[in-house]
């Protein structure tokens, strides 16, 4: 499957676990060789007069890419805030910090 990152940024996320809606995507990060897609970032939860730090989601987590939206399978603890990824193990896929870990 063949799909652009302009394609990607126009979905919507929906998170299969809870329903919620995640907002559409933002970055997208490869590994440093830009052979193979390592996630998606989300926007996080944005309060007033505050914003939230983004979220990375696990291109493992990503059960379905449909037309207008992709699906992904996450659990809350299971969230990373991508501003903290220099704490992750991106060539190994390591993603052990949930979002409780970054509020």
């Amino acid at each position: 499957m063949e799909i652009s990152y302009t394609e990607l940024r126009s979905k919507e996320v929906v998170n299969l676990q809870n329903g919620a809606r995640m907002g559409k995507v933002i970055d997208m990060i490869i590994d440093s060789n830009g052979k193979n897609v390592l996630g998606l970032v989300v926007p996080g939860i944005r309060r007033l007069f505050k914003s939230g730090e983004d979220i990375f989601i696990p291109w493992c987590n990503i059960s379905k890419i449909g037309n207008d939206v992709i699906l992904v399978s996450l659990d809350i603890a299971s969230l990373t805030n991508i501003t903290k990824s220099a704490d992750m193990n991106l060539d190994g896929v390591s993603y052990d910090k949930g979002v409780d870990d970054y509020l």
